[in-house]
């Protein structure tokens, strides 16, 4: 048999709890072949005699009599010996001995050093109610020895990483980043005189002020790099091809960074979501689907940058059919929920369950609701069943709590397989994924979770993702989900998102029209000196994958606006984008047929049970350009949103352009306002000047330009 000092059988085997005689002799014939098991026993068993002693002074807790009832224990007390108290206190065989002995007894039986520091790890959840935590610890393993019992008292938190012993020197290390979380030295565990003392100084070790504003260097949140992309000139890149984006992530994601008093990293813009993320006017398709109307209407604008009145701004905005709720299909939802110790606080897990709950109230009996739950382990919290069984839906979410690791890729895999089992045809199939994205055990790797995904989506099943929380986001690998899974990807940073997410932008976010929508843009160099493309870094594609249907592109919901927005140096403005020598083989451009064109603009798209892509075209004429302070107010928002993402990412092209500048076109733009979200916006304006250094013009952090 092969054992290893941890496994709980060693710890059954030294108490004398092993009744089977066949598996207690092979524990006996291991323990005398292994020195290192031999040690542990011996070590569970001097624990055990000094559990013994230190109980045995308590007194016995009494229960009142309602506990004793429900309990159904009879009302007299009745003595127990010490060892049968230890055994009553699962924490000794299942935490207490394999702690001690792999962070104490095994690795160290002299003293510890005095100096040591504690090494956190970075998230600032984890800290909430720990206080609280600590102190139960305490006084399940309160005995007379000062020294184990702080040992025991910092080691047996679920919070290990807090304090970490180095097996090798008996210290406890100091991260290079833990500053903050050394320990003075009235709280090394040589001064403590007294268990009271000890806890008191103990809880001021892991616990100090700095942990409730924890420093920015222990923020573990991953962002994908971004380059801005630069001015192309249409000699050398006639083509601009890429796939639309609905997504709106970003946009919270950087309020919520404004809203806590930081200015967000650069990584974390992506323009393109916050310009998408507002409501816009432009008309639908009046036509239905079924009357045979288009899934979208194209329109086009052009005017003057307000960052650089020599340039020109192109608007190409994509407006979804609003489709009525009685028309949608019949929906089989799964939804996939992060339930590990990461999403335990009031904006993670608590949020995702009032976000649930406003979507299944829509719902009614011809959909379908089911919920798989992951942490450690996953697993069917709500087998699928039909939404208008709420109270049953209701009292599953109410189950639910926080704790553990996060094992993602086994809840994924699960989450899939019951929308497979109850697959809709003709139907809206879709996992909905909550979580901060920090898969830590399992199948953490990013290309695996999305080959899961992106197959899944192949079958028919879309995956929508939600993100919540902060210092461990993991922005990186939700967004490439998203793009995999075939489906919007939103942050949900309040209940006023939960809201937006699931009730004003419901059928957008729930259904789709149209799949693999691209968009090329073919620039005429007599008109356009140089263009370039406002984000949308990491959708772009090469001009042949446009008419490649086999390439996947993004989807539009109904009701969904989808903005795009290009810079235009006109032709008669000098440019310094890269250039090529004429070309030897190829002749010259025949312009006489489109004189005054500036761009023809391709869109591509899929019915979404068709394989097969049709053409929309649209041409740009130079005479459609209007005045700044002229064009309508969605042309100008739009355009001003980007100037703000522009401005924290540090953007070269911006221009200097202020934020109080900022802040008046956006003021001046605001029109309707439905939800108040532009009205909204201007406050975050003011907030990010508040919070940059003044007299900068620009941000210190500034992106990589790519001239791809």
């Amino acid at each position: 048999m092969k054992l290893l000092p941890e496994d709980p059988r060693l710890t059954a085997y030294a108490l004398g709890e092993i009744e089977d005689q066949q598996e207690r002799s092979a524990i006996k014939s291991a323990v005398a072949q292994s020195t290192e098991l031999q040690q542990a026993v011996a070590a569970i068993r001097d624990m055990s005699e000094l559990l013994t002693k230190g109980f045995a002074a308590e007194p016995i807790p009494e229960l009142s009599e309602f506990e004793k009832a429900r309990m159904g224990q009879p009302t007299a007390t009745r003595e127990r010996s010490g060892v049968s108290r230890i055994l009553s206190w699962p924490v000794l065989s299942s935490v207490a001995a394999v702690l001690i002995i792999a962070f104490v007894v095994l690795p160290q039986r002299s003293a510890l050093k005095e100096d040591f520091a504690y090494q956190a790890e970075p998230r600032k959840e984890d800290f909430a109610d720990q206080e609280l935590l600590i102190e139960s610890v305490y006084f399940n393993y309160q005995i007379d020895d000062n020294e184990i019992a702080a040992k025991m008292l910092i080691e047996s938190s679920p919070f290990q990483s807090i304090a970490r012993p180095d097996l090798e020197s008996n210290e406890f290390v100091e991260s290079a980043s833990a500053a903050d979380y050394s320990v003075s030295a009235e709280a090394k565990y040589s001064a403590i005189p007294s268990p009271p003392a000890m806890k008191a100084r103990a809880r001021r070790a892991i616990l100090p002020k700095q942990a409730r504003e924890l420093p920015a260097t222990f923020n573990t949140e991953k962002y994908a790099p971004i380059e801005e992309s630069g001015f192309r000139s249409p000699l050398v890149a006639a083509l601009s091809t890429f796939s639309i984006d609905v997504d709106t992530a970003s946009y919270a994601n950087v309020r919520r960074f404004l809203n806590q008093g930081q200015l967000p990293p650069a990584d974390a813009l992506r323009i393109e979501e916050m310009i998408n993320y507002f409501p816009y006017a432009d008309a639908a398709p009046t036509k239905s689907l079924d009357e045979g109307g288009a899934p979208f209407a194209v329109h086009m604008a052009q005017t003057i940058a307000p960052w650089n009145e020599s340039h020109h701004l192109l608007r190409v905005a994509l407006k979804g059919y609003e489709m009525p709720w009685e028309e949608r299909p019949s929906s089989n939802l799964v939804f996939l929920l992060d339930v590990s110790g990461s999403m335990s606080n009031a904006n993670k897990l608590p949020l995702v369950k009032e976000a649930m709950d406003l979507l299944v109230r829509r719902l009614d009996g011809r959909d379908r609701v089911a919920v798989v739950v992951y942490a450690g382990a996953s697993g069917l919290a709500l087998p699928s069943t039909t939404a208008n069984n709420y109270d049953t839906i209701q009292h599953a979410m109410d189950n639910l709590k926080a704790g553990g690791s996060t094992n993602g890729g086994a809840g994924i895999q699960l989450a899939y397989k019951v929308a497979r089992e109850h697959f809709i045809d003709g139907g809206n199939n879709r996992v909905i994924l909550c979580t901060d994205g920090d898969f830590n055990i399992g199948q953490t790797n990013s290309g695996d979770l999305t080959d899961i995904a992106e197959a899944a989506a192949d079958e028919g099943i879309s995956l929508t993702i939600l993100g919540f929380g902060m210092g461990n986001y993991k922005d990186d690998l939700l967004e490439e989900l998203s793009n995999k899974g075939k489906g919007s990807y939103a942050y949900v940073d309040s209940s006023a998102e939960a809201r937006k997410v699931f009730l004003e932008d419901l059928t957008g976010n729930l259904f789709k029209i149209a799949k693999d929508v691209k968009i090329q843009v073919e620039f005429n160099p007599a008109q356009v000196n140089a263009y370039r493309l406002i984000g949308y870094e990491n959708r772009r594609l090469k001009a042949e994958d446009f008419n490649n249907d086999k390439k996947k592109a993004g989807d539009i919901g109904p009701g969904h606006t989808v903005v795009a927005l290009y810079e235009i140096i006109p032709a008669t403005v000098d440019s310094d984008a890269p250039s090529v020598d004429a070309l030897r083989y190829q002749g010259s451009v025949e312009l006489e047929s489109a004189p005054g064109e500036v761009a023809t603009v391709k869109l591509r798209y899929k019915q979404p049970d068709a394989n097969v892509s049709q053409l929309i075209t649209r041409t740009v004429n130079s005479d459609e350009l209007v005045r700044f302070d002229a064009t309508h107010e969605d042309v100008r928002f739009s355009a001003i949103v980007a100037a703000f993402g522009m401005r924290l990412a540090g953007s070269e092209h911006l221009n200097g352009l202020s934020y109080d500048a900022i802040e008046s076109i956006a003021a001046s733009s605001l029109g309707i306002d439905p939800g108040g979200h532009r009205s909204e916006f201007v406050g975050l304006v003011r907030r990010a000047r508040e919070l940059s250094p003044a007299e900068a013009p620009l941000p210190v952090q500034s992106r990589g330009t790519s001239q791809e």
